[in-house]
């Protein structure tokens, strides 16, 4: 008697784990069906933007309203427009339920010109090359001069040849140093003309002289040393080729 007892629960355990894995896959579907039939994009929303306009980014997206909010390819939107709209640095995309998609853009600023003959590509502080315009209208930024771009595009990244003087990541990290002590404001250019050292337009009356291989970060505390030291109306080369210490060399 109780085996059969035994035998009758070992059957309904047998037939209860395919109806509950059956009613699980209908739960699901129950679930996939209502986020396609009544989750539909009524509201777009735009953050962070100030450069470009709520209409252009919308543009750029191709969103429609009434189309589901979980079939849009967020990836492929942060694509389009950080490709399309250059001064788009990252964006974000979050879908706010029933109905709203919520756009969070990251914009960014040029910090640099890179000089390349007559034209100036500007370039963000992460890298990204923003627009190109004529040498002479990039002054009010930083300039870098000596270096070949490879390829340059609009929303592209930063290259420069590896056989070159100086790589991109060192560049960046230069600029990084310059802005993170103060700097950036008084430093008008970076000469990376010369194999040796590359050479700093600082505070519009000295050559700054660092090799490439330095730490940045070294040189210029070096660098906010030795200016104080000197006379205000003292012109000349800082040289920070040495390990331990700088030298100063008056102008002609």
């Amino acid at each position: 008697m109780a085996r059969r007892r035994r035998n009758r629960r070992y059957r309904r355990s047998r037939l209860t784990v395919p109806l509950r894995f059956l009613s699980f896959l209908l739960i699901c579907g129950a679930i996939a069906a209502a986020m396609i039939l009544f989750f539909k994009v009524q509201t777009v929303v735009v953050d962070g933007n100030s450069r470009y306009t709520d209409q252009e980014i919308l543009d750029v997206t191709e969103i429609e309203l009434g189309e589901n909010m979980f079939l849009l390819n967020k990836y492929a939107i942060s694509g389009q427009l950080t490709s399309q709209l250059p001064y788009i640095q990252s964006v974000q995309i979050r879908r706010s339920l029933p109905d709203t998609i919520l756009i969070q853009v990251e914009e960014c600023t040029p910090v640099m010109a890179v000089v390349q003959g007559q034209d100036a590509w500007l370039v963000s502080r992460k890298g990204k090359l923003l627009e190109k315009v004529e040498a002479a209208k990039a002054g009010g930024y930083l300039q870098v001069v000596g270096v070949e771009l490879l390829l340059p595009t609009v929303s592209s990244t930063l290259e420069l040849p590896q056989e070159g003087t100086i790589s991109r990541d060192r560049l960046l990290e230069l600029v990084d140093c310059l802005e993170s002590r103060g700097m950036l404001g008084d430093t008008a250019a970076i000469d990376c003309s010369d194999e040796e050292v590359l050479v700093l337009e600082y505070a519009g009356r000295f050559d700054v002289e660092i090799p490439y291989d330095s730490d940045f970060d070294k040189k210029l505390l070096a660098l906010e040393q030795i200016v104080p030291q000197l006379e205000e109306n003292e012109k000349g080369t800082i040289i920070l080729t040495m390990p331990d210490k700088g030298s100063f060399k008056p102008a002609k």
